[in-house]
């Protein structure tokens, strides 16, 4: 997922609470210009999970304004395809990986991550040279019942 880079398909964001919002628009449209409105509600959950967790890494990173060569409170997201797999990513300045947390019952976070390893068919996340880290996402058609079947 590091050797592609696109700009076609690119949205860049500012870190606020309303950007989750404007990547499903985002995500939404592209799908549907692509045709693959198979993947539209897998890819605007996952979307929203990933802008979601680069908002609050970008807010509580003490140097994101130094690492951000966008500009101070901004993260960017896009997609494309590969074959007729999707591959979502999302960028912001916090250089600390994503991690897969433990909530209790009780905990109002740390699901996201586990909704992304469950409906994504690989994710992972990398630094990119100018700085922070770029978490990505690919997302596949589901099987056709019949793909499903034993024979």
């Amino acid at each position: 997922m590091t050797g592609v880079t696109t700009t076609e398909h690119y949205l860049e964001l500012s870190v606020f609470p309303t950007s989750p919002y404007y990547a499903r628009v985002h995500v939404r449209r592209v799908l549907e210009g692509w045709r693959r409105d198979d993947l539209i509600e897998t890819a605007q959950l996952v979307v929203s999970e990933l802008v979601s967790n680069a908002v609050k890494a970008h807010t509580s990173c003490p140097a994101a304004a130094e690492a951000a060569y966008l500009g101070p409170d901004r993260i960017w997201m896009d997609l494309y395809l590969v074959g007729e797999t999707v591959v979502l990513r999302v960028w912001d300045a916090a250089r600390n990986p994503p991690v897969l947390r433990d909530p209790g019952p009780d905990d109002e976070s740390g699901r996201g991550l586990h909704l992304v390893d469950l409906l994504a068919t690989g994710w992972g996340y990398y630094r990119p040279a100018p700085g922070g880290k770029i978490v990505w996402c690919t997302l596949a058609a589901p099987l056709s019942p019949q793909e499903t079947a034993e024979p």
